[in-house]
């Protein structure tokens, strides 16, 4: 085909098809614009023949085009065939990119990087010396690109340059350096560490750099101040990561740990401003984090300090810390100071959880939520920790307890949440009684719903569809979840006329999930919802396309298909009006049954995916189904991903992936 016939993105989806190299090549000299450019995109797809190199290189050198598409479809495809010949010409185009005008520097340090070779690195790293007049994304790219490489002979330059940014634009060249790795980089990265400059994350950086660091390269050979001295400020950093990331640093030597530890002793003997809460917290972290680095033959001082931050600490999160360090860190020694501190109001639901996880018995736990006495967020937490772990045998005080009207609501609400965790089948009575008595407090009859849903006795099913239509915000909500316990007709008929245009927006979620949960048995009310999925509010009809797209039976499929291929809708149409009672009217539902189809590509499925390419249809849609029919494999799902292709007056990426997947399939190739 001569160069006159490339006249349209059709002629040159032919020649891709064809293997026309000569063709291809000639049409990089086209008049129009897109034939020049796709022309060009194409030729990265070939096998690099030397007619191929000369074409691309001259497009890469052409400065009289007007438009720089071209040049930059030359970097990228060059960059694809991995073409050493190219790294000059592309080191030349990079440095005259300085200022951004042609947006080159993206594509050529894209085709650098997958050049790659000495003298691709060599001269990235004769570019650190004019980062410093590097105009927009010119100089993020050419360290991002020294970042992937990792060359140790750009350590010294962009030392060097680091001095030079420092304070403002010094922390991309630092991430650069964390990426590198190199030793030689610590001390710099250490005193970065030590004295930030105000307003940047210079510090965060510099520490996340040096994390990266191998184990075999730390401790630093930063001889004086040591590096963990030089740890020091970083770790009581009120900014939550930095202050991990040091601790971590610290953990990994001995003098560091011991500075750990002297933290924690310096901040239980008074209000130390070196030893800030949120540093001691981050120190409780660290113990928690690798207890096997902190174990010592004598610990009863450690384990001391940890259970006085435990019972002491002003501050809740240090509380919450320590009692993690513990646990971990005393194992069964922390059973006594953790159940005593199930009592804190901050913090007694953490400790619950940690309790649960402690090995041994703990005989205590009944004692403890069955006296009538005790503090009750202390009879809360022990009730919820009986429930975590399983503890059967607790299960007839737990309902005594559920029953005794003298009990704290909260006491009571733990002991309902334990029975349903146990399963405890004699308990479902009492809660059904407890969840139907409106004389009771509203979060009681809550839990008790809950736990009811958990239980799933067949008769609390009338209890808990009563009490899905409770005026109480926090029983309807509890009812309508533990309804997704019950995969039975009448708790799905009842959560799909939950799941409605007016519902509260919430509710019609947990309604959603619960029939989710149900499986098969909710498939025909989630199909029937499709009738109105448009009208749903916000992301509900997403939530509703999901949940079809988990069903793999036809009807499922059927009900995406016939979604899946609407119209796009009136963007003019689009903003919500006053009293609508949502954001905006959208067709998110239509647009994700677009996406959930082709993962069910098979060939029982091509006209569905065949649809989704038709011209009127959703544009997002056209690559998914492009990608299934390429899925499924048949000459004749090619031949509608081809066709798509030729009507088209753009090619996009994946259209041009999508047309070396069949040339490759059909044996094409573009060259020798």
């Amino acid at each position: 085909m001569a160069a006159a016939e490339a006249a349209s993105v059709a002629d040159l989806v032919r020649m891709r098809m064809d293997g026309d190299v000569q063709g291809l090549c000639r049409a990089t000299r086209s008049e129009h614009l897109p034939v020049r450019l796709h022309a060009t995109e194409l030729l990265g797809s070939s096998t690099g023949s030397p007619e191929v190199v000369e074409t691309l290189l001259t497009c890469l050198r052409r400065r009289g085009d007007p438009h720089s598409g071209v040049r930059r479809q030359a970097a990228r495809a060059l960059g694809r065939l991995r073409v050493r010949r190219a790294v000059p010409a592309l080191l030349v185009l990079l440095g005259e990119s300085r200022d951004d005008r042609d947006q080159m520097d993206g594509p050529v340090v894209e085709a650098l990087v997958a050049i790659g070779g000495p003298e691709a690195v060599r001269g990235l790293v004769g570019l650190c010396g004019e980062l410093a007049t590097g105009h927009g994304y010119w100089t993020i790219r050419v360290l991002d690109a020294l970042a992937v490489l990792r060359p140790p002979e750009a350590v010294h330059p962009l030392l060097v340059a680091l001095w030079e940014y420092l304070p403002e634009r010094a922390e991309p060249v630092v991430r650069t350096l964390g990426a590198i790795g190199d030793p030689r980089a610590t001390s710099a990265l250490l005193n970065l560490a030590h004295t930030p400059s105000p307003g940047t994350h210079l510090r965060l950086a510099a520490v996340r750099a040096l994390h990266a660091l191998p184990d075999i390269d730390w401790p630093s050979a930063h001889w004086w101040p040591p590096a963990e001295t030089l740890l020091h400020a970083p770790q009581r950093d009120p900014d939550p990561e930095t202050a991990r990331l040091a601790t971590a640093l610290l953990s990994r030597t001995e003098d560091g740990r011991a500075h750990l530890w002297d933290v924690l002793r310096r901040a239980a003997g008074s209000r130390d401003p070196e030893c800030p809460p949120h540093a001691v917290a981050a120190a409780c972290d660290g113990i928690a984090a690798e207890p096997a680095l902190f174990a010592v033959p004598e610990r009863d001082e450690h384990i001391a300090l940890l259970r006085h931050h435990l019972t002491e600490a002003a501050a809740p999160p240090v509380r919450r810390a320590a009692a993690e360090a513990l646990a971990v860190y005393a194992g069964p020694e922390a059973a006594g100071p953790l159940l005593a501190a199930l009592g804190d109001a901050h913090i007694g639901e953490a400790v619950a959880d940690l309790v649960a996880g402690l090995p041994g018995p703990l005989p205590e736990l009944v004692d403890l939520f069955t006296r009538p006495d005790g503090p009750a967020a202390q009879r809360a937490g022990a009730a919820r920790v009986s429930g975590l772990r399983g503890c059967a045998d607790a299960a007839p005080a737990l309902l005594s307890v559920l029953t005794d009207d003298t009990a704290p609501t909260r006491v009571r609400a733990s002991a309902a949440d334990a029975l349903g965790a146990l399963r405890y089948a004699r308990a479902a009575t009492p809660l059904a009684a407890l969840a139907a008595d409106e004389e009771q407090p509203g979060t009681l009859r809550a839990h008790a719903v809950r736990a009811l849903g958990r239980i799933g006795a067949p008769d609390t099913l009338p209890t808990v569809l009563a009490c899905a239509r409770s005026p109480h915000e926090a029983v309807r909500g509890r009812a309508v979840a533990a309804l997704g316990r019950f995969p039975v007709p009448e708790a799905v008929r009842a959560l799909g006329a939950s799941v409605t245009p007016d519902t509260e927006p919430d509710l019609a979620r947990t309604a959603l999930r619960a029939l989710v949960r149900i499986g098969t048995p909710a498939l025909p009310v989630l199909l029937a919802l499709t009738d109105d999925v448009d009208a749903l509010p916000e992301d509900l009809g997403e939530r509703l396309v999901a949940a079809l797209a988990a069903h793999p039976e036809d009807e499922a499929t059927a009900a995406l298909t016939r979604m899946a291929p609407a119209p796009a809708p009136d963007w003019r149409a689009l903003d919500a009006r006053a009293g609508e009672g949502r954001l905006a009217k959208t067709r998110a539902a239509r647009e994700a049954a677009s996406l959930a189809l082709p993962e069910r590509a098979t060939a029982a499925h091509l006209a569905p995916a065949t649809a989704l390419l038709a011209p009127d249809t959703w544009t997002g849609a056209h690559e998914p189904a492009a990608q299934a029919l390429l899925k499924i494999g048949t000459r004749e799902a090619h031949d509608h991903v081809l066709a798509h292709c030729l009507a088209a007056t753009h090619l996009a990426d994946w259209q041009v992936a999508a047309l070396d997947a069949i040339a490759e399939a059909r044996g094409v190739r573009l060259g020798p």
